[in-house]
């Protein structure tokens, strides 16, 4: 039998790199500027391995609204860090890499 957490696991991985949800951009993101993933994910305090579920979680939420964006950003945030009330995100770092213009 499967439990919720192994199906939450499971949508996780997959939606983190699904488009519109946030792994999509900043997949982007390191694809035009050449930042590695461990790059992005110090920036972000997300570099420990301890972190890793963080990490996936993030990139598996739904992209902001623009019309919301900075309160929608900051209302996923403190969602995903919930689980792990001891760990950072950088709220402003994460927003400059999502409005960073990516299309050529």
């Amino acid at each position: 039998m499967t439990d919720d957490t192994t199906l939450l696991t499971a949508w996780d991985a997959f939606a983190a790199s699904a488009l519109g949800f946030l792994g999509h951009p900043l997949h982007l993101y390191r694809q035009r500027t050449g930042l590695s993933l461990a790059q992005q994910r110090a920036l972000l305090s997300l570099h420990d391995t301890a972190t890793d579920a963080l990490w996936t979680r993030l990139q598996a939420m739904p992209l902001p609204r623009p019309q919301h964006f900075d309160a929608d950003l900051q209302r996923i945030v403190a969602h995903v860090l919930t689980s792990s009330p001891d760990s950072t995100i950088h709220t402003s770092l994460l927003t400059a890499l999502l409005r960073t213009p990516l299309e050529p």
